[in-house]
């Protein structure tokens, strides 16, 4: 529930603006609270009184670290944090739904098919924990959050990484009596089991409305849990025999995370379509109330001796913008699904409402009402205050951090979308789905030669690593064109990282005499290595291993492509960085191999800047990089202190955004690195940095938090903006179009073309 501030609430935090508050505990409050350029996060922030404690900051930044791995799809995604802030923030996305305790309590125990799906997700959310050393510790009904895109885990604030800090001292129990493991209880080592353990609890609760060991003070509880037999008074019997043994005493005999998924759950229909038609509209009622909501601050108290600022009083106050007006509209269309929904309103809500609020708003643009049973994509706006085009058309994708969201794919003249959902193929004209629904699982598995679509076949893992072409007409996956039992089909990690021509890359395993059934075995004792196919007879070309010590941060390699006899890739490093590394294409040998000095997370935005000679690079300087060696051509530096953004290269001519200032866009010649131009007037909005230019005919793309500015080539000055944030991810241009990407928004722009590039 939304709550109006106090009179000695901030008004901001860092840049994050405070609407209301969501919760107070005893370590802090949680605020909603929305960015600058109009975001929604809940806020949570610690009590000035215990960041003086050094342990309560450790488990705040645990906490942050362990909400990053889990990531958007099975978490609340990590929009910003500052754990040594005076007062630790955390903002994450705000999700809309109830906690699985209050969605019991809205309606009753859920249906059978309800905790089947909630089981399956959840599990699959564990295994992710998992599989980064990380356990929960502190899994119960109210730190799961039901959505209509499946269930958010929150709350890590004791969660433990192996090897890392250690907050509780053995013979401690830290954790929720009622859904403690035996071992947890005694104070042991809380191990990957005794998140089974809890998760049954948590199960049992959803399908009976009670725990599997009562209620009580916690001494009871505690008695119970280690030699009582669980209460499965009231659950289905399939189910019983499913989160029985997940309750036994001993870790050994509980199933594994990825057992309980196959058990719960055939993986069909959308998450939506297993939950009551109550939850449904509690979801749709959430988010048409978030956008109605009119910030209010509570007056000090009588004889208070501080008084409001008049910046206070003003930020609380003030009135809605024309984008909070057509989130507010747009909220008016959800909130009709309070009625008992109908399958095209689950659709619906899946499209508007989602898994959180970026499915319900743009980064400041405000949403855009859904055409209700078109098919296609949302009506276009009129131009903003920017001059920029009008949207051909926009529509909603679905929402998801960086490494589930890729960019779109121009395949056979589809663009192809992987989102949470898998895979679809939408109409650049229009913006119409064309198709959707392949359950290929990363955007990591596809990859293309402009003409053909190709992917990581999981259908059958048993078969060992298969690539099958994607039917354009319709997403299914055709006979493999590639079937090699040497090497692991169910790693998740697997990687298909180029098609060029005939030839497939992709990053692999082999298969190991310990592997089984329930065992993906993603570390790097596994011995990854590079290896490449010919598409046409399905043979073996090349194999070369890897040798260095393998990242745990997934995707491994966050950028490919072929130029002449090289492959070259973007590498994380163990450390956490990134190298570009080359190989031959002829005989797989690995060539040279550079550090970079970036973010790799930055690089798995926006596509590799290469051209015949030299791969480009930027990080405190632009850098050119000769594909024949590795070796540094040129190096282009700013001013002391001056960063570069992502660069892009066409036409001769290297683009990069300056870190420093107003974040001008610079031009420099491809091949020496001197400087040919820098914006006229450059206007900074954030993000700049995050994204690699899009170069088109007479324009350059700056993409910014702000909107997406045409800078002229021939004038170096911004010949307009469109303010609507369509930069995530990054951008294409074909057949006159610019499709943007944006959180939960695809937007085609049109484009002119003069005849004279410059």
């Amino acid at each position: 529930m939304l709550s109006p501030l106090i009179h000695d609430d901030p008004a901001r935090i860092a840049d994050f603006r405070l609407l209301a508050r969501l919760g107070q505990g005893g370590m802090g409050t949680v605020y909603l609270a929305r960015s600058a350029g109009g975001r929604t996060v809940a806020l949570k922030t610690m009590h000035a009184s215990i960041a003086a404690d050094a342990a309560a900051r450790t488990r705040f930044r645990l906490e942050t670290d362990a909400a990053r791995i889990i990531g958007g799809h099975h978490g609340a995604v990590v929009v910003d944090a500052d754990p040594l802030a005076p007062t630790p923030w955390l903002a994450t996305e705000y999700v809309l739904g109830p906690t699985l305790d209050a969605a019991v309590g809205l309606g009753g125990p859920l249906p059978e098919e309800s905790v089947r799906a909630l089981g399956a997700a959840l599990a699959g959310a564990l295994g992710q924990l998992h599989s980064s050393d990380v356990v929960h510790r502190d899994l119960k009904p109210s730190n799961v959050m039901v959505t209509a895109y499946g269930p958010k885990i929150i709350d890590f604030g004791i969660a433990h990484a192996a090897g890392g800090d250690r907050l509780t001292r053995t013979g401690t129990a830290a954790g929720t009596p009622a859904f403690m493991s035996p071992e947890q209880a005694t104070g042991q080592e809380h191990t990957p089991a005794g998140d089974v353990f809890a998760l049954a609890g948590v199960l049992v609760f959803a399908a009976t409305g009670h725990g599997p060991f009562g209620t009580g003070r916690p001494a009871d509880l505690l008695y119970r849990v280690r030699y009582a037999d669980p209460d499965l008074t009231g659950l289905p019997e399939a189910l019983a025999r499913i989160l029985g043994p997940c309750l036994a005493k001993d870790p050994a005999l509980r199933p594994t995370t990825g057992q309980l998924v196959a058990r719960f759950h055939a993986g069909h229909g959308h998450f939506a379509d297993h939950l009551p038609d109550v939850l449904l509209a509690d979801i749709a009622r959430r988010a048409s109330e978030v956008w109605r909501y009119e910030p209010e601050r509570l007056p000090a108290p009588a004889g208070h001796l501080t008084a409001e600022t008049a910046e206070t009083a003003e930020t609380a106050g003030a009135p809605a913008t024309a984008g909070n007006a057509a989130a507010a509209a747009a909220a008016r269309t959800v909130a009709s699904a309070s009625a008992p929904p109908s399958r095209m309103s689950r659709r619906k809500l899946l499209a508007l409402g989602g898994g959180s609020l970026l499915a319900v708003a743009g980064a400041g643009a405000g949403v855009w009402a859904w055409r209700q049973g078109s098919g296609g994509g949302d009506a276009p706006q009129s131009a903003g205050p920017g001059g920029g085009p009008t949207p051909l058309w926009r529509r909603r994708i679905d929402t998801a951090p960086p490494e589930k969201l890729g960019r779109p794919l121009l395949v056979g003249g589809k663009l192809i979308v992987t989102g949470d959902g898998g895979v679809s193929a939408v109409e650049p004209s229009t913006g119409r789905t064309l198709w959707s629904g392949n359950k290929v699982l990363s955007p990591w598995d596809l990859a293309t030669d402009g003409e053909k679509l190709y992917a990581v076949d999981y259908t059958l893992p048993s078969e060992g690593l298969r690539i099958a072409e994607m039917d354009l007409a319709d997403g299914s996956l055709r006979d493999p064109a590639v079937t090699d039992k040497t090497y692991n089909g169910k790693l998740l990690r697997n990687q298909l990282l180029a098609v060029d021509g005939d030839v497939a890359w992709l990053l692999t395993a082999r298969v190991r005499k310990e592997d089984t059934d329930e065992s993906s075995g993603i570390g790097p004792e596994r011995g990854w290595l590079i290896a490449s196919y010919s598409l046409s007879t399905g043979r073996r070309r090349t194999e070369v291993a890897l040798d260095e010590a393998t990242p745990e941060e997934y995707p491994w390699v966050t950028g490919a492509c072929t130029r002449g006899s090289r492959l070259v890739l973007c590498f994380r490093t163990g450390s956490g960085g990134a190298d570009a590394v080359a190989y031959d294409t002829g005989t797989g040998r690995a060539l040279w191999r550079t550090p970079l000095g970036f973010n790799p997370d930055d690089a798995a935005r926006s596509p590799m800047a290469v051209d015949d000679d030299h791969l480009y690079v930027s990080s405190d300087a632009v850098r050119a990089l000769r594909l024949s060696d590795g070796e540094e051509a040129w190096t282009h530096r700013g001013t002391d202190g001056t960063s570069y953004g992502a660069p892009a290269v066409e036409d001769g001519a290297v683009y990069a955004v300056e870190g420093t200032g107003a974040r001008a866009l610079v031009a420099l010649a491809a091949d020496s690195g001197t400087l040919r131009w820098r914006e006229k007037d450059p206007a900074a909005s954030g993000h700049e940095l995050k994204v690699a230019p899009t170069v088109d005919g007479a324009y350059v793309y700056k993409h910014g938090a702000a909107g997406l500015s045409a800078i002229d080539r021939r004038t170096h000055e911004t010949a307009w903006r469109h303010t609507e944030s369509l930069d995530r991810f990054t951008a294409l241009t074909t057949e006159g179009l610019l499709i943007g990407v944006g959180e939960g928004t695809m937007a085609a722009l049109p484009l002119d073309h003069p005849a004279d590039r410059p």
